[in-house]
């Protein structure tokens, strides 16, 4: 599969509703917090967003930002920090690596801005444990935080 992963800067409406899509139909319930906050996130708070576009729609995302003050005291070791608010890929693509592609992405944008760790913003369902593991993520305290150590 041919990758088409854009950095995103600014955010339309058009992206907007279908990032509310994507997300009302992976996981109900939280697609109506990202529809109101998604844009101030991109626009004024500095959150990277990372699109995998289809041919007329995305199929999926992935949204992090590199932290300035790392957030979790218990790992400030590892340096500089990203975090991950949430990856997101449609229900109708998953298991086609599409949320592979995303994270080595983020990653390798992370890495070229010299940050030392990625962690997971909040708790992964298990499903999503599964998947970070697969990728070198490891929990790092009973409540599941999540962090991956990026080698330079």
């Amino acid at each position: 599969m041919k990758t088409g992963i854009e950095k995103i800067l600014d955010v339309s409406d058009d992206l907007l509703s279908h990032c509310y899509c994507i997300v009302d139909q992976t996981r109900p319930g939280e697609a109506v917090a990202l529809y109101h906050t998604l844009r101030d996130d991109i626009e004024r708070r500095g959150y990277d967003l990372f699109v995998f576009n289809g041919a007329a729609f995305p199929l999926g995302f992935i949204k992090g930002k590199i932290l300035s003050v790392p957030h979790f005291a218990p790992i400030n070791q590892y340096g500089i920090q990203a975090k991950i608010e949430s990856l997101y890929v449609d229900r109708r693509y998953q298991h086609a690596g599409i949320g592979g592609m995303l994270l080595a992405e983020y990653e390798k944008y992370c890495r070229e801005k010299d940050v030392s760790a990625i962690v997971l913003y909040s708790a992964p369902t298990p499903q999503a444990k599964k998947f970070y593991e697969k990728f070198g993520y490891k929990q790092v305290n009973k409540n599941l935080l999540m962090l991956k150590q990026l080698s330079r």
